[in-house]
Parts: C-alpha cells; structure tokens; sequence
C-alpha cells in the first residue's frame, strides 16, 4: 500500500510540475509591467552587457521605477536567453525552471532529514501549494531566494563539513541578493538555525568559519551598494515609515503609530480569507479561487492539533498497525509534536519570522510573495505532519497521495479555466492585443503614441517585434519622449 501510494506521489509531482510549462504564452493572457521590465532588463545584458538604462555591467539591473533587477536573476538570466530567447513567454518558462530547482531540493532536504518517502510528500505538498503556482508562472526575479534559502538549509543539515557549510553561506548570501524582504528575513533565520543546532552535533571552528566567511565575504557588494543608497529607495517609497504614507493615515508616525500599523498589516497576512479562502488580492500572485494554503497544509494543521491533543494525557492510547496486524502505542515519546518539538518551534518561529518584512511595507496587503520566505517553512511543517502521521497509520499513505492530486488538480482546474479571464486586467493585455495587430510603419507610429508613457512595453515590442537591438529601442523611445515634451504633450 505505502510502495502503491509513493508511486501514485511521484507520478503526480512529475505531471503537476509538468503543467507549470503549458500555455505560458497565453496564461496569464497579456504582460505585466514587470515581466516586460525583466525581458528588457535581460535582453540588453545578453546584447551589450547593459542595464536597461544601458549602464554597463551594473550589479543590479536599474530601471526606471521599482526595485532594480538582482544579479542572481540576470545573469543565469543571460544564459537562458542565450538559448531559449528573451521574451516573456521564455522568461516565464525561466521562472518555473526556477520552482523546479527549489522543489527538487525540498526533496533532497526532506530526503537528508527523515528519509526518501519525507522527500516525496514534501516536494508534493511543494507541487499542489497554491502560494506558489501563480506567482512563478510570471517573469518576475523575485523567487530565486526561496531556492537559494532551500538550498543553503539543504547543505548546512547535510554534513558539518567546511565545505557544506560554505556551500550554505553561499547560497544564503545568495537569497538575500535576490529579494529585498530576504535582507531581513535570512540573517534572522540563521540566529534561529544557530539556536536550533545547538547541541545537536559537535560544532567545528572551520565549518563556523567557512559559513561566516562566505556569507560575509559576499555581503560586501550588496552593502556597499546600500551604501551607496542604490537599494533602499524602494522600500522607503512603500514602507510604513514613509512620511506621506503616514500622513494619508492622519497619523504623526509615533513608536504607538508604528506598532499599531505593524500588528494590523501582520495579521492580514494571518487571516482566514488570505490562508484559507481568497489568497493574495492580486492576480499576480493568486487565482482569487483559493487561499495561499492547499488542502495538504489545511490537513497538517489538523493532524499537528491532534497529535497536540494526544499529547496531553498521560494514560498510553492504543492505536492499530495495520502494516503488522499487531498493536502498538502512540506515547508521549513517540508523538511528533513532542518528539519533533524543538524542529516544529524553528518552523513556526521562521514561518512568522517570514512575514515581519511584508508587514513593514504599505501596499497591496496581504501580499503572498513578499512572505515567500514563510513558504519553504510551511512545506516542511506540512510534510512532517503527514509523514509522521503515516508512520503510525500507513492507511493515510493513500490518503497523502489523493489529497495531494485533489488539491493539485482543483488549483490546476481553476487556474487553466477561471484565472486566465479574470486576471487579464493585471496584465495590461490591450497593450499586447495592439501589438499583434500591426502591419504597417504608421501602425507602429500610432502603438508609439498610444503607449508613449509605457517605455518598457514599447521598447519590448520594438526588439521582439520589429528586431531592434536594445540600443535602438531605447534612443527611439526617448526621441519620442523628447520630441512630446517639447510639443507640450508629456
């Protein structure tokens, strides 16, 4: 039965993230603003080692509006146009590629925990995990952190090695260059990971060392460049400290002014519509249809608050295995809420943890990317509740394997069928609709002018349609600008 049912988890874990690649051309229907920002971005590095600004070879790809475009994006990123081009529907493609990678090391991570069936229902409850799906169907630069923090998880608990905890160091470095809320989150994670091992195994000076100098050695550029104030004028236009923010709030911006905003934007992201029922209120990041939480997390929170509720008696309770036809005992050392208990506590701490960064900011709340560093937490959580659970009733292995397609393809059916309709608004599709209906120079003069205000969208149009290079498109549309300007009609 378990052997029926792993196998039956494979295979879906194989199909699902198989479905990731299908209709990106078309699902979402359009392109969002960012994910024309990202083609530009990693079309000028591939053509001429520029920005989209055209400075040459920058760290972080700058732009004209949002948080700059982090190098552990673009150049892999660089790599991938190479090969499959530089248009978003590639892009995209180059965003689930992603997903793939963080998936597979949640496997190896479960794997070097507990053992290769742990590995299989966590990187299921990864594949059926509606927080991600939508998000990483878009060509946004954002997700490599949770890889690169999966990853660093994956080689620190590996061996105590000096060279598996460089390998740590450098990938937790890694996530912290990929997505602003990670500058706060991962050094915070690493005091908890410190707090966690304490004790566990003997702790080598060269391993410590090796972490410490990797991560601070590559720290460097990413401070400087604070320093430089090239990173922190994003999150002091949307963060609850900005002045005009507070001031549309009628509030003077006191400790008690900062304290309260904080716990009200925390705990929208602890609200049953967000984990249960609607999910993110953009369609960016949500089908609208189902909370950021699947059927296999809901089911883990009601197994740990049964093993929690078996935890307190002191009598032993009887429980059948149905593996040896024999009776065994669930006791208080062999429960998992009291066995696991020290791992469960660096779960939830980090899974809160993971969520201050979001509640510092001030827009689009609750908002399930910026606490993507609370996802990878909530998937081991899931995993360990139902294995654990399975080891006791091997009944449930069946019952993992069909939550995990019901939820999987529930979210599939929503996404393919509803999502596409009702997200096209997010996506600016009458942008692209237009330009799949040019045939002639005065049909592009009249794109030109309809859009003149969305330089990214136009200058992505221009090289993937009319085969312009990145210099071109960039010196038309700043012609452009200045020839309106100059009329009066910017």
């Amino acid at each position: 039965m378990k052997k029926i049912a792993l196998v039956l988890i494979l295979l879906a874990v194989l199909i699902f993230n198989a479905l990731r690649f299908w209709k990106l051309d078309t699902i979402p229907y359009g392109y969002h603003v960012d994910e024309t920002a990202s083609a530009v971005t990693v079309q000028c590095y591939a053509q001429r080692g520029c920005d989209a600004e055209l400075h040459p070879w920058p760290l972080f790809g700058f732009m004209e509006y949002g948080q700059p475009k982090p190098p552990t994006y673009i150049y892999p990123g660089i790599l991938w146009a190479k090969v499959f081009g530089a248009t978003v529907p590639s892009l995209r493609a180059y965003s689930v590629f992603w997903v793939l990678i963080g998936i597979t090391g949640l496997f190896f991570l479960g794997w070097e925990l507990f053992g290769l069936s742990f590995g299989l229902v966590l990187a299921l409850a990864a594949t059926c995990s509606p927080w991600i799906w939508v998000m990483t169907r878009v060509a946004l630069e954002s997700f490599p952190t949770v890889v690169f923090a999966i990853w660093g998880l994956y080689f620190f608990w590996r061996s105590n090695s000096w060279w598996n905890w460089t390998l740590a160091g450098f990938f937790f470095a890694a996530a912290m260059y990929a997505y602003p809320p990670a500058r706060m989150q991962i050094p915070l994670m690493m005091i908890t990971l410190a707090v966690f091992e304490w004790g566990r195994r003997p702790w080598r000076f060269s391993s410590i060392g090796s972490l410490a100098g990797a991560f601070i050695l590559l720290m460097i550029p990413l401070a400087l460049n604070y320093v430089q104030g090239n990173l922190a004028a994003r999150f002091d236009l949307i963060s609850i400290f900005n002045k005009d923010y507070l001031a549309s709030l009628g509030k003077a911006g006191t400790m008690s002014d900062i304290i309260t905003i904080f716990v009200h934007n925390y705990l929208l992201h602890l609200s049953p519509d967000f984990l249960f029922f609607r999910g993110d209120p953009s369609y960016v990041h949500s089908t609208r249809h189902m909370g950021i939480l699947s059927f296999l997390d809901t089911g883990a929170l009601i197994i740990f608050l049964v093993f929690l509720a078996m935890s307190f008696p002191r009598k032993r309770v009887v429980l059948t295995d149905t593996r040896r036809s024999s009776e065994s005992s669930l006791t208080n050392i062999d429960n998992p809420v009291i066995k696991h208990r020290r791992f469960l506590i660096f779960l939830a701490v980090n899974f809160f943890i993971g969520i201050i960064p979001s509640a510092l900011t001030n827009q689009e709340l609750p908002h399930a990317l910026r606490i993507c560093g609370s996802w990878y937490f909530m998937m081991l959580f899931t995993g360990l509740m139902w294995w654990s659970a399975a080891q006791f009733f091997i009944g449930l292995w069946p019952v993992i394997a069909l939550v995990g397609i019901l939820s999987s393809g529930v979210l599939a059916w929503q996404y393919f069928t509803l999502y596409p309709q009702q997200s096209k608004g997010m996506f600016d599709y009458w942008i692209m609709d237009a330009a799949n209906q040019i045939s002639t120079p005065q049909d592009w003069q009249q794109f030109l002018l309809t859009f003149h205000q969305r330089n990214y969208q136009c200058r992505y149009f221009m090289v993937n349609r009319l085969g312009m290079t990145c210099k071109q498109a960039n010196d038309t549309w700043w012609q452009l600008f200045h020839q309106l300007k100059d009329r009066g009609l910017w």
